[in-house]
């Protein structure tokens, strides 16, 4: 038996914080997605009671069931309001937990086509994708996916709802084309027989679906490129949005663009300090003519483990095949995880290779299955093997030295990473920033949008910077800060990041090779290169990089957002180099395994979701 009741929100608990019958059964990702859900309730208000009991502490309630709806009131009205009353039903102390149990286990996802069809509906009704993605807590990527499903033949719909064509499959048919076209290529591809001389389609997997396309690794050139580039350039493409095996009109021309992009990549990492940089796919005879430089392996820090542990068991599983889920069919938050990984490991692998060994040693660069840059660090050309070696043992020595107090009559080596407190400065400035844009979304029309009102109002509330001091008082605003970031449209986030920038202190701190990076990518390689070798003391950088870097528009990688647009100065020469230097900065480098130096670059997602140790490859970016 329930009774009907309606409690003040401040006097609403989660069911886990009750004294005598805690009572949430979920433990893993209890605060998962809750601004989406905020969004959802302040925009169709609460659909269901919260289901509470009283656990003896009038005149408090704790929720057993609707615990993530609970901390979404919490964010869209405050914790301590006492006129905002929420429906509820009471049920038994006793039996709370197992009530939170029965509808957490019970409790299953749409299928793919009922949610298609669930969206078309609004559309129906004048909703836009923007409109859909915002009220479900969405990227419109993601709604994009979900319509995409709508080309489906009704064949290829009742096989897929029935469980007899896989996910995968259904996933790559509307590339093939309308309805027809789908029901012939299954009948083609349905070799094996029922027992009644019916077809049978669980066996055909998408890889058949794409060898009939005649789909090749084109498609990834593209992804790498940019669909829009490509298409600036002439080509044509038929979008996979659910990986990156796009049919593409012209691959030779994605060959062409992909190759200038390495080019300039290429030119990046030199500028950056590297000896040389090359396309991986254009050296010959690799093992016997170049070795990987022998440095300690990188090991993350302490704030990095627990950080990685947390991001990986975000990542999806592999499907039962063993393959990894392409980054593109996985989830914005997801997405969002992968990409931290992928810089937090660049930052553990850049800890090994001080500016002496860089100066013997270079990188292969490539492209992997995700479209995304691969780059291979260490590697050493036979004539420098002896060079390198003799770097490394220096630097070995040196770093003892350090640890053990002495060497006090040798120089510092040149750090190879940003300081924490530098780095602290960042996150502020940050926060700042997205506090910044959010309050300045009240004041346009991203207000119709029902998420954009409610984090208004959570900033107000919820964020205070106070230099290099950030106080977020809620865990969801904390964990969901990069998706308000990222929800913001560019022209609001852009010049509220770069107001909050404080670039004297990141030039002035930054150690000597990130500043070299920050001239090559706004300026040129051949500007970095002089200005390496080129001033008395680091000072004099430094005040050559704030005049011509500073107040350019360009930002350093922890203030990057996916707006970000790289700057170019006028009036200096080789813009092509520029704008290389802006896709290095925008393609973070792809997580790695455990001490796998050499080979094809592997699918990323899958090592980083199989990873148990956050450690980095030591010799993958």
């Amino acid at each position: 038996m329930s009774t009907h009741i309606q409690v003040p929100l401040k006097n609403l608990r989660f069911g886990h914080e009750a004294p005598n019958h805690p009572s949430n059964a979920r433990v893993t990702g209890r605060l998962d997605d809750v601004p989406a859900l905020a969004a959802n309730i302040y925009s169709r208000g609460q659909i269901e009671d919260l289901i509470v009991f009283d656990d003896g502490v009038p005149p408090l309630y704790f929720v057993s069931d609707g615990n993530r709806s609970l901390a979404a009131l919490r964010l869209i009205h405050g914790e301590d309001r006492d006129d905002i009353l929420i429906d509820c039903k009471v049920r038994p102390a006793e039996g709370a937990f197992e009530d939170s149990l029965a509808v957490a286990v019970t409790s299953r996802k749409l299928h793919p086509i009922d949610e298609y069809e669930g969206y078309a509906k609004l559309k129906e009704t004048g909703k836009t994708n923007e409109e859909i993605a915002q009220q479900y807590g969405l990227t419109e990527h993601e709604v994009d996916q979900v319509l995409a499903l709508g080309s489906l033949s009704p064949q290829v719909r009742d096989l897929w709802r029935k469980g007899e064509l896989k996910t995968e499959v259904a996933r790559s048919l509307p590339m093939v084309g309308d309805h027809k076209a789908q029901d012939a290529l299954l009948k083609k591809l349905s070799r094996d027989q029922g027992e009644e001389g019916e077809p049978s389609y669980r066996n055909i997997s998408d890889y058949d679906i794409k060898r009939e396309l005649k789909i090749d690794r084109a498609g990834v050139l593209v992804e790498f490129v940019g669909i829009a580039e490509y298409v600036k350039a002439g080509g044509k493409v038929t979008r996979d949005l659910f990986g990156t095996d796009h049919k593409v009109s012209d691959a030779k021309l994605a060959k062409e663009l992909a190759d200038q992009r390495l080019a300039r990549e290429c030119n990046a990492l030199v500028a950056a300090g590297w000896s040389f940089a090359v396309p991986a796919d254009s050296v010959r005879n690799v093992q016997h003519k170049y070795t990987l430089a022998k440095v300690e392996e990188g090991k993350p820090q302490s704030e990095e483990e627990r950080e990685l542990s947390q991001l990986r068991a975000m990542l999806p599983e592999d499907d039962h095949f063993g393959d990894p889920v392409p980054f593109a069919s996985l989830s914005g938050k997801q997405q969002t995880a992968f990409l931290r990984i992928r810089d937090i490991e660049f930052a553990i692998e850049a800890r090994r290779y001080s500016p002496k060994v860089m100066a013997k040693a270079g990188c292969f660069v490539a492209i992997d299955d995700n479209g995304m840059l691969d780059i291979t660090f260490g590697k050493v050309k036979e004539a420098e093997k002896k060079a390198a070696a003799t770097e490394v043992k220096a630097a070995k020595k040196e770093a003892a030295r350090a640890a053990a107090g002495g060497g006090n009559d040798a120089p510092a080596p040149e750090p190879v990473e940003i300081s924490n407190a530098l780095r602290e400065r960042l996150h502020a400035q940050l926060v700042a920033a997205t506090r910044d844009g959010l309050v300045a979304a009240l004041d346009t029309d991203i207000l119709k949008s029902p998420l954009a009102q409610i984090l208004g109002n959570l900033v107000s509330r919820q964020i205070t910077v106070n230099g290099s001091s950030v106080q977020i008082y809620s865990h969801g605003v904390s964990d969901k800060l990069a998706a308000m970031r990222e929800a913001l449209p560019a022209d609001i986030i852009n010049p509220a990041i770069a107001k909050r920038f404080d670039a004297d202190d990141y030039f002035s701190n930054a150690p000597k090779a990130f500043l070299i990076r920050a001239i090559a990518e706004t300026i040129n390689p051949d500007e970095a290169r002089k200005a390496s070798n080129g001033f008395a003391t680091k000072a004099d950088l430094a005040k050559f990089a704030l005049t011509n870097v500073g107040k350019s528009g360009w930002l350093p990688k922890e203030l990057r957002t996916s707006h970000y647009v790289m700057p170019v100065v006028k009036g200096t020469a080789a813009a092509a180099a520029k704008a290389g230097a802006a896709s290095t900065s925008r393609r973070p480098a792809k997580p790695t395994a455990k001490k796998k130096a050499t080979g094809t670059p592997a699918k990323a997602v899958k090592r980083a979701a199989a990873a148990k140790k956050p450690t980095a490859k030591k010799s993958k970016r």
